[in-house]
């Protein structure tokens, strides 16, 4: 959590569990929705620390746009929105997609269903209150860490070492940094509250209007 004065709160262990690479039948049920990847939403079991990479991209990105960034109602919306965003998955960037995810039989795309093209370089750039904000090398790193293919996604090490860490400004103090922004934006649980109210007030409209026609039919 980055707290109104420019803070890192690291908190939240609620779906946290025991990891260590001699696991091999691990819960995918781990990870606040929003910020699962794809390898947890098809069933894979025997996942590594890289779960956790995907999360750090969703958090980076948000903290760029000021809330969240992909926001799925369920875990099949979820899975919608990232192939949207970063490209229906295949098995050619992905080999062992099909062995490892097991529920991948039940996302693949249909022969009449649209193949995404991975579109998370533009996304990123979309809906920013400071464009100038997501340099070249922010999209790098972000892309890098949202990779699908939990293999070709960067590793901690790895990001720790990207170009956009390098880039000016080097370092603000916390005084320095500009915060002022809502908190209950990139909350879940609000959002989603949200997003319900909105649902159930616009499927009040539509019975509404279908009332209204079906009046007007009976009164023709």
């Amino acid at each position: 959590m980055i707290s109104r004065n420019g803070e890192l709160k690291i908190a939240d262990f609620g779906l946290a569990r025991s990891w260590n690479p001699e696991m091999k039948r691990l819960t995918n049920k781990v990870i606040t929705l929003w910020y699962r990847p794809p390898e947890l939403l098809l069933g894979m079991i025997d996942y590594t620390t890289k779960i956790d990479m995907w999360s750090v991209g969703c958090i980076v990105a948000e903290m760029f746009r000021r809330s969240s960034f992909l926001k799925g109602r369920n875990e099949a919306h979820q899975l919608e929105l990232i192939y949207k965003v970063c490209g229906t998955p295949n098995t050619q960037d992905w080999p062992d997609l099909e062995k490892k995810c097991r529920l991948w039989k039940n996302f693949a795309p249909k022969p009449n269903e649209k193949i995404y093209p991975n579109r998370l370089a533009l996304c990123l750039r979309e809906n920013l209150p400071n464009p100038k904000w997501m340099t070249d090398e922010a999209v790098n790193l972000i892309a890098k860490l949202m990779e699908e293919n939990p293999e070709k996604r960067w590793t901690a090490e790895q990001g720790l070492v990207a170009e956009y860490f390098f880039e000016n400004p080097l370092f603000k103090e916390a005084k320095d940094l500009n915060m002022k922004f809502a908190v209950a934006a990139a909350h879940e649980m609000d959002c989603r509250k949200k997003f319900e109210q909105n649902e159930a007030k616009r499927q009040a409209q539509l019975a509404q209007a279908r009332k209204q026609a079906a009046f007007a039919r009976g009164s023709s």
